[in-house]
């Protein structure tokens, strides 16, 4: 048998002061074998998104906050750690911190499809329009095939009143997902509101083929026949609507509009009444309160 030699105290001490450098990751060296700084901090930095994601499933989220930041501390370029934490903050509706963390990614990966995507959504949905069609287009741009964009990018013009984009936009989205029915709404609405109510009945109709028991769907072909002034037909479908679901605001509004130009002052101002009931920040809060007083002037006379 071989014998091993003893070592002598010098060289034991000198062989454990080389374990401990080899172990030590703060060291730099021109060896591979040795992780500099940059490797064990963007280590860290993995670790770090790994168990936020468990604390997301776990619905931790302030834990999962902790830990995406230090994820971020240890490695400020790391594009996957960004987008968690803007992920995060837009399912807590934390809006602004969800559209810095996600331009911070765009910093870094200015053709990141999704980033762009979503960035334009929670834009919309601050108000920011003009910035959210940047990003929405830019999102179109990088994903030319992607029905949804177009749809969203539809619905924002819709909302902007230009319902010429929001036409193109909608058929954009049709042609490439026929069986889209929230675009096939949207297009039914544009075309309603550019005074083309014929062409919109027929988009209106291929909606509600593919989903019958849509709210928002019914509410649309009600609007349709409000616009081809045929009254009672249009509150047919909005009481269809009103019964698939009778907490959307805005069918109340429109069926007022409806029982109103039929004469219907009572049913009309108690339908207004329910619309701001549901819908106390309404964008037409001052006219349907002017409505209101009107009808209980009418009603009184």
């Amino acid at each position: 048998m071989k014998k091993h030699k003893k070592l002598s105290g010098k060289k034991l001490i000198a062989m454990i002061l080389l374990g401990s450098l080899l172990m030590c990751p703060t060291v730099y060296a021109t060896s591979h074998f040795i992780k500099t700084q940059d490797q064990v901090n963007s280590r860290f930095s993995k670790v770090f998104l790994y168990l936020a994601s468990s604390h997301i499933n776990k619905k931790n989220f302030d834990k999962a906050e902790e830990l995406l930041t230090r994820a971020i501390k240890y490695d400020p370029e790391n594009v996957k750690a960004y987008k968690n934490l803007a992920m995060l903050y837009e399912g807590l509706n934390k809006l602004e911190q969800a559209e810095f963390n996600y331009k911070k990614v765009l910093t870094l990966d200015k053709k990141n499809r999704e980033v762009n995507y979503y960035l334009g959504l929670i834009l919309d949905q601050q108000g920011k329009t003009d910035e959210a069609l940047k990003y929405l287009n830019k999102a179109a741009s990088l994903m030319p095939y992607n029905a949804f964009i177009y749809y969203d990018i539809g619905v924002v013009y819709a909302k902007l009143n230009n319902y010429q984009q929001s036409i193109e936009f909608s058929q954009k989205a049709v042609e490439l997902k026929p069986d889209f029915a929230e675009a096939y709404n949207n297009l039914c609405y544009g075309l309603a509101n550019s005074g083309k109510a014929y062409n919109a009945l027929s988009a209106c109709q291929k909606a509600l083929n593919l989903k019958e028991d849509s709210a928002p769907i019914l509410d649309s072909v009600g609007y349709v026949h409000f616009c081809m002034k045929e009254y009672e037909k249009a509150i047919e479908y909005y009481q269809k609507a009103l019964s698939v679901d009778p907490s959307i605001g805005e069918i109340y509004f429109h069926i007022a509009q409806a029982q109103e130009k039929l004469g219907k002052t009572e049913e009309a101002l108690k339908n207004y009444k329910k619309y701001l009931e549901l819908d106390p920040d309404a964008y037409n809060l001052k006219d349907v309160k002017a409505l209101i007083k009107k009808l209980s002037k009418k009603k009184n006379s």
